[in-house]
């Protein structure tokens, strides 16, 4: 009985290492070096592979002493006319411990009731309807974004207020020796489609009208979108820009998308991949395993990550994914 049992013993062993000897010798694992390592892009001169962005509390020295490849980052330290930064500020960010691109976050698609082209008689009693004395261009306050006001993106005197003339816009972000600019509301098109056919077309033209501008006055400058990305359908545009920031696009918050969902916009998104151009992926979770999968996710895809706060209020880093 007892040689039995022994007998069955050695067989379970025999199988058992057997097995392993397989494994060892002929399995491979998959490789996590598409998720574990972030792609690598070439933007204007540099290697880039990490990306941060921050609107608000900005600080010179942090800056300057970061090691991110690219910050977007607002031209104004408070976004004022009174506090833009200089030219030599924006050179001592971008020339600290490590070179780096600056890019200047810019709003096209909406009104901002802080920024230098802003009258106070235009919504003299702030109820969110432009009064009489307002342009014909200015359209109501966004109810969720107090101070944010939808515009008629295609009004050539709006525009004139973007790119165009030395106190445009566009204009102070290059005369500042920024990179590029970070071309925000975008999606602004959407919000106009039903009363304007040609909302899509319109913001199509006014995209690559001021890309043209820009590269005109600095061939390397870079447009970067944000979100509406049903446009890289167009050749055209996808032509006028250098890369694209998408929000939102794995969790929404510390929501996870449907595949569906994340499927829908990725397909956009390769677009301008195969094109070897820039793609960025901004997402706001907060939990720990949130964050990481999102990181991962975006990388398998070939996307750059960032998930700053969705104040945009600190120039975050994650020790798991710390830039390099």
């Amino acid at each position: 009985m007892k040689k039995k049992i022994l007998g069955i013993f050695i067989i379970i062993i025999s199988i058992t290492l057997g097995c392993s000897f397989y494994f060892i010798c002929f399995y491979s694992p998959p490789s996590n070096s598409d998720t574990d390592t972030p792609p690598t892009f070439h933007v204007g001169g540099f290697k880039v592979n990490d990306f941060a962005y921050q609107l608000q509390n900005m600080e010179l020295n942090e800056i300057s002493t970061s090691l991110y490849d690219l910050i977007i980052m607002d031209y104004s330290s408070d976004g004022t006319e009174q506090n833009e930064y200089t030219s030599s500020q924006v050179k001592y960010m971008k020339e600290g411990n490590e070179k780096k691109l600056l890019i200047s976050y810019i709003s096209i698609g909406e009104a901002e009731n802080y920024r230098f082209y802003w009258k106070e008689e235009w919504d003299s009693n702030e109820d969110g309807i432009p009064d009489v004395s307002a342009p014909e261009w200015l359209d109501n306050e966004n109810p969720e974004w107090e101070g944010n006001y939808k515009v008629k993106y295609w009004d050539p005197d709006w525009q004139k207020i973007i790119y165009g003339t030395p106190n445009s816009y566009l204009d102070k972000i290059i005369s500042a020796g920024f990179d590029g600019c970070y071309l925000d509301i975008i999606d602004a098109f959407e919000y106009y489609e039903e009363e304007r056919p040609t909302a899509q077309q319109d913001m199509i033209n006014f995209v690559i009208a001021l890309s043209n501008y820009a590269k005109s006055i600095r061939a390397n400058f870079l447009i970067i979108s944000q979100n509406g990305e049903s446009l890289l359908e167009h050749d055209d545009y996808r032509g006028a820009i250098d890369g694209i920031g998408r929000e939102d696009v794995y969790f929404d918050g510390n929501m996870k998308r449907t595949q569906a969902e994340i499927a829908y916009v990725i397909d956009f998104l390769k677009l301008l991949l195969a094109e070897n151009k820039l793609v960025m992926i901004v997402d706001y979770p907060t939990l720990p395993s949130n964050v990481k999968k999102f990181y991962h996710l975006a990388w398998q895809d070939g996307f750059l990550a960032h998930a700053p706060p969705r104040d945009l209020n600190d120039l975050t880093y994650y020790p798991d994914f710390p830039p390099d």
